[in-house]
């Protein structure tokens, strides 16, 4: 009994390490089965108690399975679409990386910023978020503080008002500030040496605002300088655009 109890747990473990790589995508029953080398009834057995677990959600839209982000995250219609765009990905694609940068979506889920998908290159580059499920407070890192930035004063200065250092407090109104004048947010590897950061608010398309941000991480050692500044306005051109 100890060496099934040990190899579902194996089996499930494999599951959710697919479904890390998968992203806000997600997969399939068949494709999952497939990439774990389990029968399908076994793979949707373990995926019932994932669920029940709420480690794994499925996407009602595209009946794929998906890491279940912590706590309470739903994605608008308007999201939906908007993150499963061939034009969305299309952005990501053109945008000046190397091959070790990387790129995330992320949403406001209450007072923290979540990232919902994010695009690595051929190694891991230290995140904030450290990919998809993961969240920071809002106001920490250039992604939350571009969602921050788009946020009513009310919630800025709830904000604020957590306990912090007064210097802390003025750079955050100042990277707002920034946020809202510029168009983009930008940390030139204060928060994670040597890894600097960019974001930008992705318009809305529709009368629903959609909430959500284009971050992209990067070594600065890689990069010339004014990197930030560079790449805050190719981001801002491409998702105008």
């Amino acid at each position: 009994m100890r060496n099934e109890s040990k190899n579902a747990v194996r089996k499930a473990a494999c599951i959710l390490k697919a479904l890390s790589s998968s992203g806000i995508s997600g997969e399939e029953l068949g494709n999952l089965a497939t990439l774990c080398e389990l029968p399908k009834a076994t793979t949707h057995r373990l995926l019932a108690s994932l669920m029940q677990e709420h480690l794994v959600t499925r996407v009602p839209q595209t009946r794929r399975y998906i890491l279940a982000p912590a706590g309470q995250f739903h994605l608008t219609e308007a999201q939906f679409h908007l993150i499963h765009s061939r034009r969305l990905r299309r952005v990501i694609a053109g945008l000046p990386l190397r091959e070790n940068d990387a790129a995330f979506l992320l949403a406001r889920s209450n007072d923290c910023a979540i990232c919902i998908d994010a695009y690595f290159g051929d190694e891991i580059i230290p995140s904030l978020t450290q990919g998809v499920g993961g969240r920071v407070p809002l106001g920490f890192g250039p992604g939350a503080t571009m969602i921050l930035a788009g946020c009513p004063d009310e919630t800025i200065n709830g904000v604020l008002q957590k306990k912090r250092p007064r210097r802390h407090s003025e750079i955050l109104l100042e990277n707002i500030a920034r946020a809202r004048s510029a168009g983009y947010t930008t940390d030139q590897g204060t928060l994670i040496s040597g890894v600097g950061g960019v974001a930008v608010s992705i318009p809305q398309s529709s009368v629903e605002t959609t909430g959500l941000v284009l971050g992209v991480a990067f070594s600065i050692k890689g990069h010339p300088p004014g990197i930030c500044d560079s790449l805050g306005k190719i981001l801002l051109d491409a998702v105008q655009s």
